[in-house]
């Protein structure tokens, strides 16, 4: 039975890049399941193609009311803004 391992994703790319080694060589190499690796491969390079279909904007906005600072959270994604206090944060 096959054991499962976790990888530390953007250092292997790094890694693999750096090594100008094919993708089956590098993975033989490092005992990766090639064929997994090119999956990741492919998630990492979506991302980055497209990067807002992972990630959102999120800012921290501060006010003054009289004596005190607040702060909250503001999440961004489209037209849509999501305002939390820093309670919540």
């Amino acid at each position: 039975m096959a054991t499962y391992q976790k990888y530390n994703w953007l250092e292997l790319f790094e890694a693999f890049e750096q090594s100008k080694l094919s993708q089956t060589a590098f993975c033989k190499q490092r005992n990766i399941n090639p064929k997994y690796f090119n999956v990741k491969l492919k998630q990492r390079q979506q991302v980055i193609d497209n990067p807002s279909s992972a990630f959102t904007r999120l800012q921290v906005v501060s006010s003054e009311h009289s004596s005190h600072v607040t702060n909250q959270v503001v999440i961004e994604h489209g037209q849509c803004k999501i305002h939390c206090p820093d309670s919540m944060a």
